[in-house]
């Protein structure tokens, strides 16, 4: 899970308090800001949405299609 290894990273980020962790704590700060970007949230949020809707063979491709459209009216917002 992603937000979970977020937590995970920040949580050692915070543990870095030595002088010479500096240079590996402003190098997980680049990767905490990578992962809290927006572009990143929405392949996350796709990548769900694929998983979630369009691989479940349980849903008719009308239901898929409703779920489409609300998941893309949220994106287009």
């Amino acid at each position: 899970d992603a937000h979970r290894a977020l937590e995970l990273l920040e949580e050692y980020h915070s543990q870095l308090m030595q002088p010479q962790d500096r240079p590996l704590r402003n190098a997980i700060e680049r990767v905490i800001r990578v992962f809290k970007s927006r572009l990143f949230q929405a392949l996350l949020d796709i990548q769900e949405f694929y998983e979630t809707t369009l691989l479940d063979d349980t849903k008719s491709a009308q239901q898929k299609t409703f779920e489409t459209l609300q998941v893309v009216s949220k994106w287009e917002q």
